[in-house]
């Protein structure tokens, strides 16, 4: 009824909205094979005929992913899948069923086992309180930013309650059941045998009724055996009653099977066992466990056990007596048998046999139709009082209280935020932040523009379009090559914008009339032909792996003289491939064909693929983000020249926020 194994989300007006009991998708039958995927959000991303995931790793993840590898989860995001069937991983394995037609992307997060569920969407958020301590009214809340799903658990965990404790009470009444159960089969084979040896002696005999004699003892003998079958019967009932009191804590659930022993004291000692416990409950609410009055109660629970359990022991030691006296009885009607005609004496057995055995199923019978009243007749010592409700209003945030304080906090948070970052920001925030770190050339700064792709195309007359224009004509005048000229783009770390600057600066070109080709070496984690709406399935690790030819690898992007080496599917051994002697001889053959030959390369801060690919390049460009970048990078990217001796080093500054204002020309070009 409330599932919360796994909750879904879908993003409007770039707000996570949850979906509750509305998904068009189903995730089922989940195996987590590592629990670093529980709690992270993985994203489906429809497609017309299949579906793709891709999975957001917390910023702590992504910080530790060299130290502790196993907290970052990465998934294959050009792997197609198909709804239903099952996707399996060393990270999980699920199932993702479609239940509607839909076209939006939904996030799902895997929320673990019961435990997991608990301890971290659960607990926080459940309380449990008694209403008054003179009242036996308990008040459970859960706070939830679903309404319906808290009306749901709520009731849903307040019928769980209630039918454990209905088990829970019924546990002993159905080892009486079972064992009743149990000794009735005995006894009907039993009955059955003595009946077929009563007709059989009889016929053989021909006795259709015993003396007057015979029949006193058998009356005699057979009541004898009753008893004894009852005395047995109850033996073993207390010997499982005194099992059950080594083995459990909660003894109220012996009661019934007391009531039947008819043993009135033991009962009494349940009733104060019963007010003991409700009364250390409730001091255990304000106390802690060395309080005084909760260790005294706990002494008294104790002793109060032990009573119990020397009450059933006596009461076993009685019965035992009373089983030797009917034993002894039993003993002297047996000699008076033997003095019996031979033909008499057995048929006085027999009889005996048939008699006890039927008395006794009927008594069983009887015992059974108890028992199985007394389990269907169980109520819970519990029941809810009022159904789960929701307040109209949400318990927080308190909207009243929060507009008259956020004034002030904002003012102080402010102040203090400011400070704090003043001090500790060590990001690139500006272009005079980049100048004074270092004297390499910066070729241009592009302005902040969210959610870029081919905007040189799509607005060729915008800021963001003019910036590349401006970082064309720099590189222009840096050109000396004759043949085609190679520029390899990089960047310090991940994120930083390279795979967007690379496509739009090679787009710039092209509309001066040039002859442009992309390469994407970044095998790792290949992106650029996304940009140009391309597949992935062949490209440059088949070529460099000899499956493939030049001509194969090489695509048309829809644009003239604009062509595209897509990265090709991810290879086991990227570093290996791409220091091949190979990929010389693709430039030198690119370089006749072509007037640049755009290289969009791995970070040269992750991987050291890039140093050597660099003094291939005729010039290089390293992709500074405006407040993303590290300042300490570009000391780092200092070092290496020099350790290198790398060349023709040139940078830009991405995203650049203060390029967005600065760029606000009042006219634009025709």
């Amino acid at each position: 009824k409330t599932d919360i194994a796994v909750q879904y989300f879908k993003t409007k007006n770039y707000k996570k909205i949850e979906i509750y009991k509305k998904s068009p998708i189903a995730i089922k039958n989940v195996s987590i094979y590592n629990h670093y995927v529980t709690g992270k959000e993985i994203t489906l991303h429809p497609h017309k005929n299949y579906f793709t995931l891709s999975v957001k790793n917390s910023l702590k993840d992504s910080l530790l992913w060299f130290t502790s590898p196993v907290s970052y989860i990465e998934l294959n995001e050009e792997k197609k899948y198909h709804y239903g069937e099952t996707i399996k991983n060393k990270f999980f394995e699920l199932n993702i069923e479609k239940k509607e037609p839909f076209d939006e992307e939904i996030i799902f997060i895997i929320n673990g086992d019961n435990q997991f569920i608990f301890n971290h969407n659960i607990k926080a958020q459940l309380g449990v309180n008694q209403v008054n301590p003179n009242a036996p009214l308990i008040q459970i809340t859960f706070e939830d930013t679903i309404p319906e799903r808290a009306d749901d658990y709520i009731e849903l965990l307040i019928e769980n309650f209630i039918q454990r404790n209905i088990r829970t009470k019924n546990e002993q009444n159905s080892r009486v059941l079972s064992f009743v159960d149990n000794q009735l089969e005995k006894i009907k084979s039993n009955l059955e045998a003595s009946e077929n040896k009563l007709e059989k002696f009889k016929a053989d005999n021909i006795v259709i009724e015993p003396t007057a004699q015979a029949k006193k003892f058998i009356q005699q003998l057979s009541e004898l055996e009753i008893k004894i079958s009852e005395n047995n019967l109850r033996k073993k009932l207390i010997s499982n009653l005194i099992r059950y009191t080594k083995t459990n804590s909660n003894l109220d659930a012996i009661a019934p099977s007391l009531v039947e022993l008819n043993d009135k004291p033991t009962l009494q000692l349940i009733t104060m066992l019963q007010q003991l416990q409700l009364k250390k409950q409730n001091f255990e609410s304000e106390f802690t466990s060395e309080h005084p009055k909760v260790v005294s109660v706990s002494r008294q629970i104790r002793h109060i056990r032990n009573k119990i359990t020397y009450n059933l022991n006596t009461l076993k030691s009685l019965v035992l007596q009373k089983n030797e006296a009917l034993q002894s009885q039993k003993l002297s009607y047996m000699t008076k048998i033997e003095n019996l005609p031979k033909e008499e004496k057995n048929l006085v057995n027999i009889n005996r046999d048939y008699k006890v055995s039927t008395t006794m199923y009927d008594y069983l019978l009887k015992k059974k139709t108890e028992s199985e009243l007394l389990l269907a007749s169980t109520l819970s010592d519990y029941k809810m009082i009022e159904k789960p409700y929701t307040d109209v209003k949400p318990v927080k945030p308190k909207k009243a209280t929060l507009m008259i304080l956020a004034p002030f906090i904002g003012l102080i948070f402010g102040i203090a935020l400011a400070t704090i970052l003043a001090g500790i920001n060590k990001s690139i925030t500006s272009i005079v932040t980049l100048e004074e770190l270092t004297d390499l050339p910066l070729l241009g700064v592009v302005p902040e523009l969210a959610n870029a792709k081919l905007e040189v195309f799509d607005k060729p007359n915008s800021r963001f379009t003019e910036s590349f224009r401006s970082i064309r004509s720099k590189i222009l005048q840096k050109s000396s090559n004759e043949k085609g000229e190679v520029i390899l783009l990089t960047s310090t770390i991940a994120n930083e914008g390279k795979t967007t600057l690379t496509a739009n600066l090679a787009a710039t070109f092209q509309m001066a009339q040039k002859r442009v080709i992309i390469l994407n070496l970044d095998l790792r984690k290949p992106t650029l032909h996304h940009y140009f709406n391309l597949e992935n399935e062949r490209g440059l690790s088949r070529y460099l792996v000899g499956e493939d030819t030049i001509q194969d690898i090489i695509f048309a992007t829809g644009y003239s003289n604009l062509h595209l080496i897509p990265a090709g599917p991810i290879p086991t051994n990227p570093s290996e491939l791409l220091l091949s002697n190979k990929l010389p001889k693709l430039l030198e053959a690119l370089r006749s064909r072509y007037d640049y030959i755009f290289l969009d390369s791995p970070p040269i801060g992750l991987v050291s693929d890039t140093i050597p690919l660099m003094h291939q390049a005729d010039q290089n460009i390293l992709v500074i983000r405006e407040n993303y970048s590290e300042q300490s990078f570009v000391q780092s990217i200092e070092d290496m020249i020099k350790k290198y001796n790398l060349q023709n080093i040139s940078l830009v500054l991405n995203r650049s926020k203060s390029a967005t204002k600065a760029y606000g020309y009042g006219y634009t070009y025709g």
